[in-house]
């Protein structure tokens, strides 16, 4: 037979409160705050339709990206030996809100439309498409 204790008695108001779901001694982990982050974006792009790309972003999906929240920092243009790539670098107050913004822009009927329209018209735009989410180091001068 097995004998069962009652506890000390310093111990009773403790294993009660855990019995009803409060936790007097219990550290509770709060999650950080939210941290600012970049976005690099890299596009392949091909010679023959690097145009047509680039007239799509600068009247239509930076237009669209706007309506959902996309700061746009800086757009360039270089050439590897692939060929040419389009590269953009976003400001987004934390992760979270960049997942939902490209969720929400990629669903916007207005750009679904546009991308098979200038597709029907130029076929592929866009080959590779390379993402870097940049968060800063605790000694990185771009937290000051």
């Amino acid at each position: 037979m097995i004998e069962v204790r009652s506890p000390p008695s310093r111990y009773r108001a403790i294993l009660a409160a855990l019995a009803v779901g409060i936790t007097p001694l219990a550290v509770h982990a709060v999650d950080p705050p939210a941290r600012p982050v970049q976005q690099l974006r890299v596009y392949q792009l091909f010679d023959a339709t690097s145009g047509a790309f680039h007239d799509r972003f600068r009247d239509h999906a930076r237009r669209i990206m706007a309506r959902h929240g996309f700061d746009i920092v800086a757009m360039w243009e270089t050439r590897t030996e692939r060929g040419p790539e389009f590269v953009y670098l976003l400001n987004w107050p934390d992760e979270a809100t960049m997942r939902r913004a490209w969720r929400a822009f990629l669903a916007d009927d207005e750009w679904i439309r546009i991308k098979q329209e200038s597709a029907s018209e130029h076929g592929p735009m866009v080959g590779d498409i390379e993402e870097r989410v940049l968060r800063p180091t605790d000694y990185s001068p771009a937290l000051r």
